[in-house]
Formats: C-alpha cells, sequence, structure tokens
C-alpha cells in the first residue's frame, strides 16, 4: 500500500473532464432509439412535470422497474439543461467519470498513481463503458457507487477498527441500491469473503458492526423505499423486486435467455464469450492477466477477483441474460489488467492501444450518431407531425408503441399518448378535439384506414426491423 502516492487534485480533475467530454461527445445528435432509454428519460421527465419524487411514472403509469436514484439525476440536468436527449444522457457521462477518477485513487493507494490511471482509462476505454457510459440508464451510478463500496471496504480490511470507513461503506451501499437495487451490493460478498477468509490472521470488525452496517444501509433505502411501499400497496417490491430481479433470475425475461434447461445450460459460457466484445480492445490482453492473478495471488488481486468471480457467477446463473449484466465487473478486470500491465507489457504498447480507442471513441459519435437519427423511423416523422401537433392534442398509438416515440410525442402535447385497438382507430379519430393517430402501413392496409397526412420511413432499433409509419388526422 502507498498512503503517500496519491494523484494530484489537477491531474484527477482533467481526467475527470476529459473522460466526461469524451462520453458526451456527439449525445445530442443521437436520438433516444433503445427501449430503455426513453423510458428512463421520460420517467424522469413525469416526475418533474408532476412533482412526484417517489414513484416513477411512464406515460402516466407506475413505472416500477429501478429505484429512483437515476429518476433524480435526471431530473436535476433536466432543471439546467431541459429534457433533452444530452441531459438524459449526463448523469451517465459524470458518473462514468468519476468512476475513472476513483479507480485512479484506488489504483494508486494499491501500486502507483500511473497504474491507477491506466486502470482509470481501461475502463473508461471499453466497448461496454462507450456504450452505457452515454446510456440514460440506470448502470453508470450503480457502478459508481458500487466501486466506491469496494474501495472502502478495501481500506477497512486494513483499518478495521476505523469507523468512518465502515460508515462510508454502508452508506454507498446504499446509494448503489437506489441506482438498481441489490447487484450493487457485490462489495459485501467481495469484503465478507475477505474477512472470513482471513478471519485467523487479520483482525475484523465483530458481528454487532455488521448488524449496525445493515441497520444504516437499510434504513438510508427505506427513506424512500417505506413511502414508496405505501404508495402502491406493496407494488414496487412485488414488481421490482419479485419480477425484476428474482424472475430474471428464474426465467427468459423479453427474449433475453434460454427458455428451456437445455438452453440454459448452452448459454452458461454467454458472459465468458461476450466480455471479449465488451471489454475491448483490452479483452486482447485479459485471459493473460487472470492467469498470472491466480497462479500468483495477492490480497490486492484476489479482493479484485473476488469482485469479478462474484458477478460473472450471478448473471451466469441467471436465466436472462444481456451482454451488459457484467458491466460492474468492469472496474477490477481494469485494475486488475494495470497491475499485470506494469510487470508483462510495455507501456509504449499500452499508449498505442489508448490513443487508437480515444481516435475510434471521437469518429464514432461525431460522424454515425447523426446517421442514426436520419435511419430513425420516430426521428423521421416527428418533423412531419410538426404542424398537426399543439399541446392540446390527443394522440393514439395502435400497433408502434416504442418508448422512443412516447419520448418524442411527450416532449410536444400535454397528455399522454393513447394505446388503442385497430377496431377502434375509426371510432377514435371521430371524437371531437384535435387528434391524430400514429400506426405502422400494414396496420392500415388491414383496417382500411382513410387518406393519411403523414408517412415516414425508417427503422425500429429496438426490434432491428424497418417499417413505415402513418398519421391519420381526426374527423371533425
Amino acid at each position: 500500500m502507498h498512503p503517500t502516492a496519491t494523484p494530484s487534485k489537477a491531474k484527477l480533475a482533467l481526467l475527470f473532464a476529459v473522460v466526461t467530454l469524451l462520453l458526451c461527445l456527439g449525445n445530442q445528435t443521437l436520438p433516444l432509439i433503445d427501449r430503455d432509454e426513453p423510458r428512463f428519460a421520460e420517467a424522469s421527465r413525469e416526475m418533474v412535470q408532476n412533482g412526484d419524487w417517489v414513484v416513477p411514472r411512464f406515460n402516466n403509469a407506475p413505472r416500477y422497474d429501478k429505484p429512483p436514484l437515476i429518476y433524480w439525476m435526471h431530473a436535476g440536468c433536466y432543471r439546467l439543461l431541459g429534457d433533452n436527449p444530452f441531459a438524459a444522457r449526463l448523469p451517465a457521462a459524470l458518473c462514468t467519470a468519476a468512476t475513472a477518477v476513483l479507480l485512479a485513487l484506488w489504483g494508486s493507494r494499491m501500486a502507483t498513481p500511473a497504474i491507477g490511471f491506466q486502470a482509470a482509462l481501461i475502463y473508461t476505454l471499453c466497448v461496454q463503458s462507450f456504450v452505457h457510459g452515454r446510456a440514460a440508464v440506470a448502470d453508470p451510478p450503480m457502478v459508481l457507487f458500487s466501486v466506491l463500496a469496494a474501495w472502502l471496504g478495501w481500506e477497512w480490511l486494513r483499518q478495521p477498527t476505523r469507523r468512518s470507513l465502515a460508515l462510508a461503506f454502508w452508506v454507498a451501499l446504499a446509494l448503489g441500491f437506489l441506482a438498481k437495487g441489490p447487484i450493487a451490493w457485490i462489495p459485501l460478498g467481495m469484503l465478507g469473503w475477505t474477512f472470513w477468509k482471513n478471519r485467523r490472521s487479520q483482525p475484523s470488525p465483530g458481528p454487532f458492526s455488521w448488524v449496525a452496517g445493515a441497520v444504516l444501509m437499510l434504513g438510508i433505502v427505506a427513506l424512500w423505499g417505506v413511502p414508496a411501499l405505501l404508495r402502491t400497496r406493496g407494488e414496487f417490491a412485488a414488481i421490482g423486486l419479485g419480477e425484476h430481479v428474482v424472475n430474471r433470475s428464474l426465467v427468459s425475461m423479453e427474449g433475453h435467455g434460454a427458455k428451456n434447461l437445455l438452453g440454459y445450460i448452452a448459454t452458461l459460457p454467454f458472459y465468458f464469450l461476450t466480455v471479449f466484445p465488451s471489454f475491448a480492445p483490452w479483452s486482447f490482453w485479459l485471459p493473460a492477466a487472470i492467469r498470472s492473478h491466480w497462479r500468483k495471488p495477492t490480497p490486492d488481486s484476489s479482493y479484485l477477483i473476488s469482485g469479478a468471480v462474484l458477478t460473472f457467477a450471478i448473471f451466469t446463473l441467471s436465466r436472462t441474460k444481456l451482454p451488459h449484466y457484467t458491466l460492474p465487473a468492469f472496474p477490477y478486470l481494469a485494475l486488475l489488467l494495470a497491475l499485470w500491465w506494469k510487470e508483462a507489457r510495455t507501456s509504449l504498447l499500452w499508449r498505442k492501444t489508448a490513443v487508437a480507442t480515444i481516435a475510434v471513441f471521437t469518429v464514432v459519435p461525431l460522424c454515425l450518431f447523426p446517421l442514426v437519427k436520419t435511419l430513425s423511423a420516430t426521428e423521421t416523422l416527428m418533423p412531419l407531425l410538426e404542424n398537426e401537433l399543439s399541446k392540446e392534442s390527443a394522440v393514439a398509438l395502435v400497433d408502434f408503441r416504442e418508448p422512443s416515440l412516447i419520448w418524442a410525442l411527450r416532449g410536444r402535447i400535454t397528455g399522454f399518448p393513447e394505446m388503442i385497438d385497430e377496431a377502434n382507430v375509426k371510432e377514435w379519430l371521430a371524437k371531437p378535439g384535435p387528434r391524430l393517430c400514429i400506426l405502422s402501413s400494414a396496420a392500415a392496409i388491414r383496417l382500411g384506414a382513410g387518406p393519411h397526412f403523414a408517412e415516414a420511413a425508417g427503422w425500429n432499433f429496438a426490434k432491428g426491423k424497418r417499417l413505415t409509419l402513418l398519421a391519420l388526422r381526426g374527423t371533425p
């Protein structure tokens, strides 16, 4: 441990600024095209509009998927910058930059400032961080507080009688839960396993410290959780934890994972394969680094490996699988790789890889993000509706109900888009007041709809399908 080897504040500030800038490039030109991003962004906008900071809502319906921290972050950015894609993505960039600073500090404590900055940039300059470091979702703040808790736990291992470290550790775990639920508690397993492993050679906190810490952590969560449970009569826990945590582990949800036992067994290596494109370009050296640390473990490398193993084990056993689920392990992999690199590879190779990756991560947002907007069915349609939409307009969606369209419409109307069946389109359009109906050309043909005033062809990126959208006016 090197208690005096601390990077200067100026270098840490520069690191934070550079990472934030890199992850903000092009965000104002990239629409919210995935399903998760517009859901989070729109729920945050509705939170600002209705003043309900306890129960998030999407299209005026309760959204129990995640705890509230990411919505609060979005709301703060909306207050400053307005409700737009750039503001919705800013918390992710800031949290990822803050995680990079934590890794620089932690790596400096483990080895040297150079190792710390190397770990910070390895984490920042991998594909998964490029994607989620600019995504309006809950993962970046969860990773931030999870890494903070892991670092504080590492310090607590060395100073088990220092109560301020224990206090900060449990507070970080509480904030991690408020970001994305119990997956943020992986550092608790890292710390508990390490204390147990070294129980005969190293003093550890007594049972009272663990109980008191858990009570503090749960108490912080309860400040939001109890009102949320009372307001929703327990549905927030039943859906947020029961469905989106427990069920995701036991069954395949939304088509992400195997539906039968044979398929489940076949997908067990999923994350050991997807880590290579997700952690690229650094994944090329990852097997050698892990093998080296495994053969010659140190207390530091064992602690980091435990975090990676716990993360991969949890999601490998889960039925629902998506490549980004193992993102919480990437900071530990970055530190392991940086610690290994100082003895196994030249600094020149590291610098060349980092510079090339920065170049790619700069060119892609500036050149390709604007192209995505021109290909999106939602973004192609919205300019055609400008003269038809007013704040009072009623809008109905038939078979194209993507969150991206709801987000775009809600930026122009005060009401909420309605979901109607094909058979009810003509009746709905005949009602009084300004109204329009949006549906696919295939649905319009099936129901024999009348003439349309707008037509836009583009891609539904969530499903990877191309389609044509039509807009019908209400009949006076």
